[in-house]
């Protein structure tokens, strides 16, 4: 890895491209936000929900668990997968959470969260996702996060009760993608015609919205050339401020059911690569423990893993063929 030198950061350049971005759009079904996504150019979409087969040439991964978002998280990092694809669209970022909560409680053999004691299966959640998701938005790809929505009642200061719009997320989750999202709106029907709409800044904060760019407008029409019309013309408001200098043209198989595995076969796999690994040099040893107890948990053994831990076991499996070269 090539040593840090500071003397050689160059000024950090604002692209006029949509895809140079990591975008959330949330809100009501059918408004247009999946195809709104898979109109950038080189997208690939992981749908965790089959939404997409009414648009036609859509390149789609279907994502069953969070195992499967793994695995793929793992291909995205190739380089001849990086010349392919330009962004990385998750739809929808809810059900991917609710994935994540599946997996942790497969891999701590509990039944929920707050079954592992006060805070510790939420932290577990909370470290799993960000590893992930935040590790994806590093990986060189744009980023569109797809979500739904909820209304919420608030109580203001002086006690009167009004209704909000939010992302339909845990509260942990949504500061993880909302603090992430260079531009962030909501999706729903325009309450003055039938048309798509898209909200990106509520004046009375009874919409959960915004992003990095000051000039973007309130609200336009649901659409891909509309946004990025839209910021671009935030762009060049900003770029005014300092001559220009800093903005650039530049980018910054199908499944529909649940995927099935076979607990003995994979156990009889995992021993095998162990058996392997330590023939071929007992220093192994040290390798292997830290691959187990990444996925497994501090101390635990691959034979400690139930049939309910096979996300766990394929990963295990993974890195144990990584490590065999």
């Amino acid at each position: 890895m090539a040593a840090i030198n500071l003397l050689n950061i160059q000024p950090h350049q604002v692209s006029r491209d949509l895809s140079g971005y990591i975008t959330f759009i949330y809100g009501a079904p059918k408004t247009g936000k999946t195809t709104l996504a898979t109109q950038m150019k080189g997208s690939l979409l992981l749908a965790f929900e089959r939404g997409y087969n009414a648009l036609p040439g859509v390149i789609a991964q279907d994502i069953t668990s969070w195992s499967e978002f793994r695995q793929v998280y793992r291909e995205l990092k190739k380089p001849e997968v990086k010349a392919t694809f330009n962004a990385v669209i998750l739809d929808t970022v809810d059900i991917a959470a609710d994935m994540c909560q599946k997996y942790i409680c497969n891999q701590k053999d509990i039944e929920s969260l707050g079954d592992l004691g006060y805070g510790k299966g939420w932290t577990a959640f909370k470290e799993e996702f960000n590893e992930v998701i935040r590790g994806l938005t590093q990986l060189g790809y744009a980023v569109f996060f797809i979500g739904h929505h909820k209304e919420v009642t608030v109580t203001d200061p002086d006690g009167t009760e009004r209704i909000v719009i939010r992302p339909s997320l845990s509260n942990s989750t949504r500061t993880v993608v909302e603090g992430m999202a260079d531009i962030y709106g909501y999706a729903h029907q325009s309450r003055a015609s039938e048309m798509s709409v898209l909200t990106l800044r509520s004046p009375d904060d009874s919409i959960s919205c915004g992003g990095r760019f000051k000039y973007l407008p309130n609200e336009i029409p649901l659409s891909y050339n509309n946004l990025v019309s839209a910021l671009s013309e935030a762009i060049e408001k900003e770029a005014a401020e300092n001559g220009g200098q800093f903005v650039t043209n530049e980018k910054l198989k199908v499944t529909t059911l649940e995927k099935e595995y076979d607990y003995d076969e994979m156990m009889k796999q995992v021993n095998e690569l162990i058996n392997k690994l330590m023939s071929l040099n007992q220093s192994n040893a040290v390798k292997i423990t830290s691959v187990i107890e990444k996925y497994l948990g501090k101390g635990r053994k691959v034979a400690d893993c139930t049939p309910t831990q096979c996300e766990q076991l394929e990963l295990i499996i993974l890195d144990l063929n990584d490590l065999l070269g």
